[in-house]
């Protein structure tokens, strides 16, 4: 019988504690649903700023790049007049060895006519200079020609050296 007695007493306590139980339940299962709405929340906040400190990392590399390049025009004829066609001379100085993806070239005449943007490519070395003779500047009478220099990124693409651009006047 005492047999008995304690598996009646433990049959009766399942049910007591059953209901109990499930209350408990509930507070873990919200707890839990805190805590994972947590580290959601800290996974979208940390992206978010990763990626602003990459970009930004990105942007003080790229502008201590060209701040020790100087690319300037030596040289500049324009031979075909009213075709457009123009020969410059590009020379690079400073103390930065790192290889540029090339210049940026905008054409300007005297009476504040802008050409579009015309593509300089390759790299300036440094005392060498580079000489294209073929460049065709989309205006005619050209006086005028701003130089912005550019470097080629990991993923081939073209990064605009800040600032302003150097002025040549001819």
């Amino acid at each position: 019988m005492i047999n008995n007695k304690r598996q009646k007493s433990r049959s009766s306590l399942v049910p007591r504690i059953l209901p109990n139980s499930r209350k408990g339940l509930s507070a873990i299962v919200t707890t839990l649903l805190v805590i994972l709405l947590v580290l959601v929340a800290v996974g979208i906040v940390w992206g978010v700023v990763n990626s602003l400190i990459t970009g930004g990392a990105d942007t003080a590399e790229l502008a201590a790049k060209c701040l020790n390049i100087d690319v300037s025009a030596t040289a500049t004829t324009c031979t075909a007049a009213s075709l457009g066609i123009c020969s410059i001379t590009l020379e690079r100085s400073g103390t930065n060895d790192d290889v540029i993806g090339g210049a940026k070239l905008v054409f300007e005449n005297s009476t504040g006519t802008r050409s579009s943007v015309v593509d300089f490519p390759g790299d300036v070395e440094k005392l060498v200079g580079s000489t294209n003779s073929t460049l065709n500047s989309t205006i005619a009478n050209a006086t005028k020609v701003e130089i912005t220099t550019y470097f080629i990124d990991a993923s081939g693409n073209e990064d605009l050296c800040p600032g302003d651009p150097t002025e040549f006047t001819f």
